[in-house]
């Protein structure tokens, strides 16, 4: 019986295609639904931030399942994981935690200033090992589902920086409002 010595990934990931990542557009899509259901309920409607705090709190539960596997998968490319196992193991936590303060309307702006920091820093590791070619496990989505740091990991910590921004925006044009009054 021979054996075929062929060069496999590291990640032992079969084929990644675009549909590999559909649990991540699920998400997305989840929590922009919940989003625009929620905000009739609130006195204070603000859709970006109910869309945040619903992706988060969807990400950290993903992550839950293995806190253990995913700080140590984290630990590969997040600098401040790196150098820290409790804020790996803490971080799903973190982003419950901020996923709620952005759904509940409180404390709003210290939370789109932590998101903006925890997602700059992950999307500078992320870059950082996809340019070195290290191939590592994306774990945005906890241990569960095996997909490769890739440009949708850029792209996911892109689209909360974004958003982060875009908040941080119209908190700028809210205080400027107020003090014109």
């Amino acid at each position: 019986m021979e054996y075929n010595h062929q060069k496999k990934s590291i990640l032992n990931i079969e084929k990644v295609t675009i549909f590999s990542y559909w649990p991540i557009a699920i998400i997305y899509l989840l929590s922009f639904g919940l989003a625009s259901f929620s905000i009739k309920f609130h006195p204070l409607p603000d859709h970006m931030s109910h869309f945040m705090g619903f992706l988060l709190v969807l990400f950290g539960f993903i992550k839950l399942n293995d806190v253990k596997g995913f700080a140590a998968g984290f630990a590969n490319y997040d600098p401040i994981a790196k150098n820290s196992t409790s804020y790996a193991k803490a971080y799903p936590f973190l982003e419950i935690l901020l996923g709620v303060l952005f759904i509940a309307q409180v404390f709003v702006f210290p939370a789109t200033i932590v998101t903006l920091v925890i997602y700059s820093v992950s999307l500078y590791g992320a870059l950082k090992s996809i340019l070195n070619k290290e191939e590592l496990h994306c774990v945005c989505l906890g241990t569960y589902f095996k997909l490769p740091l890739s440009k949708v990991t850029i792209i996911e910590s892109s689209v909360m920086i974004v958003m982060c921004i875009w908040m941080l925006m119209m908190f700028s044009s809210m205080a400027m409002t107020v003090t014109s009054m």
